[in-house]
């Protein structure tokens, strides 16, 4: 048990040093960066859609659903994007990978909890804007990097057979950096603008859920998320630097005082979240539901970057999906004990830029592959398109591999001999 401990313990400080996950869409320049969570590989499968729980896999959206959990169960993420940009201005295509999530979920006599890592947003894109019709002429890059990481435990109990409650502590942190470089055509020196935040805050989530089974034989589930309004602090620095164009080092430098104008020390708003959803089925055959969130306005606005063109409003998602079993205990057919999985998602971020929304539309598929004993392989893929082409702005077309590990095992067995 010690060296179990002790092993998880290292691999979850390993992946916390390194948990940050990557992106290159030019909407991650905005509020937080680009929202890279939606869920385990199983959920992401099913369109996102959260309101199933069961005994052997985690629910890592509503805490509620650790009340089911009857083993100790390891999940993880990892994800592969190709990314087609379009503009008015020409198109490009670049490709992104990184983990997606790290839990553990452990069952106790009197309650269920669990603690992971999650890289919850990424900041990451490269920009270039050239003008030529002033003398002489000149060109702008602007690059972006960091995100922001999410640290969790949860806990879940049974307060009644058919109804369960859980609660999720959240400490997010992390930073964002934004440079934009001025060239000048014949000017040796180039003007290097690197703004970067820190940040650090404590979210929180509230989950219910409902499960009734009926006649032994069909499964029916309801539950409800409620993430109130919280907050990031940030710590904000503006260097300017003048140096030549072809070195890294050197030149000058300016630190802008911040202070003055009351942008050294910011807040950026988590806006209030809830989350409905309902699923039904024949108990370990299928399963199909319907899920809707809804997040208030006014959130994740970075007062360092406010632009008068670009607004926050509410944002909601409706996720529809479920899942399939040919004969979970087939002894004769693996395929049989495949689990087939298929969803859809529509989703309105929030986000408007010059009057557009900027939605994200997401089609998946995937397999869930038995393992030994209750363990399980989810490979999924998806389908999406986010953003628009309009008023000059960026269409990106997306698939997305994602695959998954829920690892089974049972602690806290007294043993009978020894």
């Amino acid at each position: 048990m010690i060296q179990k401990i002790t092993t998880l313990s290292f691999l979850f400080f390993a992946v916390v040093a390194m948990a940050q996950k990557g992106s290159l869409s030019p909407y991650s320049f905005y509020g937080i960066g680009e929202n890279t969570f939606k869920g385990t590989a199983e959920n992401k499968m099913m369109g996102g859609l959260s309101s199933y729980s069961d005994s052997i896999h985690l629910n890592l959206q509503n805490p509620a659903g650790y009340a089911s959990l009857q083993l100790v169960n390891y999940s993880v993420g990892v994800s592969y994007v190709d990314t087609d940009l379009k503009s008015s201005e020409g198109n490009s295509k670049n490709t992104t990978s990184g983990i997606d999530y790290l839990a553990v979920g452990i069952p106790t006599k009197h309650f269920n909890f669990g603690f992971g890592i999650i890289p919850k947003s990424a900041v990451g894109y490269r920009l270039l804007t050239e003008d030529t019709t002033v003398e002489p002429n000149q060109s702008t890059q602007f690059e972006g990097s960091g995100g922001v990481n999410q640290v969790f435990f949860s806990l879940g109990k049974k307060v009644f057979n058919d109804f369960g409650v859980g609660f999720t502590a959240n400490y997010n942190f992390g930073s964002l950096n934004h440079t934009s470089t001025l060239i000048i055509q014949d000017i040796e020196l180039a003007t290097i603008l690197n703004n970067e935040s820190s940040l650090r805050g404590f979210t929180f989530t509230l989950g219910l859920d409902y499960h009734k089974r009926l006649f032994s034989k069909w499964d029916l589930q309801a539950n409800y998320q409620f993430s109130p309004k919280g907050s990031l602090n940030s710590s904000n620095t503006k260097v300017i630097v003048t140096r030549p164009r072809l070195s890294n080092s050197g030149g000058d430098e300016l630190v802008v005082d911040l202070a003055a104008t009351g942008l050294d020390k910011t807040t950026i708003t988590i806006p209030t979240t809830h989350s409905l959803g309902f699923s039904f089925g024949e108990k370990k055959k299928w399963s199909a539901g319907a899920q809707y969130t809804f997040s208030t306005s006014g959130g994740y606005e970075n007062q360092l970057f406010s632009m008068s063109d670009v607004t926050y409003k509410s944002a909601s998602q409706l996720s529809v999906g479920g899942f399939y079993i040919p004969k979970y205990n087939s002894f004769t057919s693996y395929f049989s004990r495949i689990v087939y999985r298929a969803g859809v998602r529509i989703e309105k971020t929030g986000l408007h830029i010059q009057n557009q929304s900027i939605d994200e539309l997401g089609i998946s598929f995937g397999l869930g592959l038995p393992l030994n004993g209750l363990s399980s392989a989810n490979i999924g893929v998806e389908f999406g398109k986010r953003g628009t082409l309009s008023e000059g702005l960026v269409e990106e077309n997306f698939v997305a591999i994602r695959i998954g590990f829920s690892l089974n095992d049972r602690w806290f067995i007294k043993r009978k001999y020894n």
